[in-house]
């Protein structure tokens, strides 16, 4: 540090007052800083002179009395020539005044609004020697001087800020910890049950989020019980105190109360995989859903129950760089705030301004400008409301930081599954890929939930033991109930789709008056041969592509096709679909003929 101390840091640092890396700071230099060291002796000398109060100073009842009746008597000021006094004089009416200007300080308003010469001497001088006999002690007094009315026995006027570290209620350990993740954006919302102690009247309560990234923009606190005697006054974050806030709540009540404690974090995520294991037959399989939880937010979260939000939210603060800052609402304003500038920030939690809708179809943070009051809500938008669904883990989980935890999410037995094989040239080239298709529905045995996007991976059993085969594995998309899906398991060894061209021709052309060919038509014929080496009957789907809307197809011998169950539909306006079953160990070829018109023709095969 190149500068001197200012005196509020000598203060700070004498009582304690600042973070402890504050703290250890103003140390290292005041041991290489000779004038900070003496501006701090003067300061300390300062306070010590308040010690003169901690000696008894016996003072009659009437001379109390009088002194206390002729300041309430208005009096002429009287210039005189001065007489040398003796020296003793002068510190015993120090002591005097000092002694009368405690108990005015102490006495409540509702007594001061009253002539103290209406009350009796005796109860006067019974105040007197409470305060006389020493300080009042730092939990009865307001860091911020003086007194107010009292309502049902509070002090009206809030304090500006604890007079100690003995003014801060502790905060407990948390009952419980519920965590709603989000898996589209880096977005958490936390909400804590605690036991809070609280005493009759002004209590001050501390929360830290130091090395975390909590967004303080998003805290809120509400009691539990209580309700209607137990007020959250306000959020204040502390000038140069980093990753602190002390919320302000009076309380009617004394004793253990739960309070909830809300906030938005990031660093959380979640992300789901599904295993699927297919029957011997491959019409059934069972399928286990899990969700992975991952920790990075710097907090540890004990015996959490988990929620997963599926579904996609736009975010127009990232609640990771709101977490980073240096102060909760920018720099702390130097002057101007409740209070003056020692605090800045002062933030009313009330239901109206920052209350979160119970069913969390919106959530807000705050945007506070530099200046004091000018708050106004930040929407976070959804996108796709109706696809929204909230995912709630099963019982309670540990998820330390920096840690990540396999939950098992839901499991389904028995569940109706297709095995269908694909040729596609367009799509995959010349390679056959393996489906399993089911629905997810209660026919399927599915259906309580819509299925989160991950990755699914699909096994077999090998052997009568039990063992295990990899068949293969794919991303899968977000599945709504009672919607069907299929799962592309990759390219298939066992299964094979080889189209051949057999004959190529061109017929039927049209010439216009120059006789220019302007219309004619293409014929191709294909031979398809397929080969399935498994031990289970396959389906086979084959998709061909003709590059044009107008052709015609015909099944070449189809009489000698019947038995193999061959048949095709037009999938759209360029392609054909075959669809056929194989039976274990076998090779099969059937063949057809294209016809594709062009030019004039084209109008010609549409009549």
């Amino acid at each position: 540090m190149k500068r001197h101390l200012t005196e509020q840091e000598l203060i700070e640092y004498r009582f304690k007052l600042a973070a402890d890396v504050e703290i250890d700071r103003a140390g290292e230099h005041l041991a290489e800083c000779e004038h900070c060291r003496a501006e701090l002796e003067k300061l300390e000398r300062r306070f010590a002179s308040l010690d003169l109060l901690r000696e008894e100073v016996k003072v009659s009842e009437d001379l109390v009395s009088q002194v206390v009746r002729q300041a309430a008597e208005p009096r002429r000021v009287k210039v005189a020539a001065s007489k040398k006094l003796p020296a003793w004089a002068g510190a015993a009416a120090a002591v005097l005044v000092v002694a009368v200007l405690l108990i005015v300080a102490n006495r409540p308003e509702t007594e001061r609004g009253e002539p103290f010469a209406k009350a009796p001497p005796e109860e006067i001088a019974k105040k007197g020697s409470a305060i006389t006999g020493g300080v009042a002690k730092l939990g009865d007094r307001y860091a911020m001087g003086g007194t107010s009315e009292l309502v049902d026995g509070i002090p009206e006027k809030p304090p500006f800020a604890p007079a100690s570290a003995i003014e801060l209620v502790t905060l407990p350990r948390r009952d419980n910890v519920q965590l709603t993740i989000y898996n589209s954006a880096d977005l958490t919302l936390v909400r804590e049950t605690r036991n809070l102690t609280l005493k009759k009247g002004w209590n001050w309560l501390q929360f830290m989020w130091a090395n975390t990234l909590i967004d303080p923009t998003s805290l809120s606190l509400e009691p539990k019980k209580q309700r209607d005697k137990i007020d959250i006054q306000q959020l204040v974050f502390p000038a140069r105190l980093r990753e602190l806030g002390r919320w302000l709540i009076r309380s009617e009540v004394s004793g253990q109360v739960p309070f909830e404690i809300t906030y938005f974090t990031s660093g959380l995520s979640w992300r789901a995989f599904y295993m699927g294991t297919l029957a011997p037959d491959e019409k059934t399989m069972q399928m286990k859903g899990y969700v992975r939880v991952a920790n990075a937010s710097g907090e540890e979260y004990e015996n959490a129950q988990t929620r997963l939000i599926v579904g996609k939210v736009h975010l127009l603060d990232q609640i990771a760089e709101l977490a980073k800052r240096q102060y909760a609402y920018g720099r702390p304003a130097t002057g101007g705030g409740y209070g003056g500038g020692d605090y800045a920030g002062w933030i009313k939690a009330r239901d109206d301004l920052y209350a979160l809708p119970q069913d969390e179809s919106r959530f807000m943070t705050l945007n506070v400008s530099n200046r004091l009051g000018e708050l106004r809500p930040k929407e976070i938008k959804k996108e796709g409301l109706s696809e929204y669904f909230l995912y709630t883990i099963e019982g309670t989980e540990t998820i330390p930081d920096k840690w990540g935890k396999r939950l098992l999410s839901f499991e389904a037995e028995d569940i109706e599954v297709e095995s269908l094989y694909k040729y596609d040239e367009e799509r995959w080239g010349g390679q056959t890929r393996r489906f399993v298709k089911f629905a997810n529905d209660e026919e399927h045995n599915l259906g309580d939930t819509p299925i989160p996007n991950g990755q699914v991976r699909i096994f077999a059993q090998a052997d009568e033991d039990g063992s295990l085969s990899y068949v293969g594995g794919t991303s899968v998309k977000y599945i709504p109930v009672n919607e069907e899906v299929e799962l592309d398991l990759g390219t298939a060894r066992l299964v094979k789709v080889e189209p051949k061209l057999m004959d190529f021709k061109t017929a039927n052309y049209k010439f216009d008056r120059r006789r220019n060919i302007a219309g004619w038509d293409e014929i191709r014929t294909w031979m398809i041969e397929t080969t399935n080496t498994r031990e289970l009957p396959v389906e086979i789907e084959i998709t061909r592509e003709f590059g044009t809307a107008d052709w015609a197809l015909n099944l070449v011998d189809p009489a000698s096709m019947a038995e193999d169950a061959i048949s095709y539909e037009k999938h759209d306006a360029t392609h054909a679909r075959f669809t056929l079953k194989r039976k274990p160990k076998s090779k099969w070829t059937f063949g057809y003929t294209v016809t594709t018109y062009h030019g004039t023709r084209r109008e010609e095969a549409r009549k």
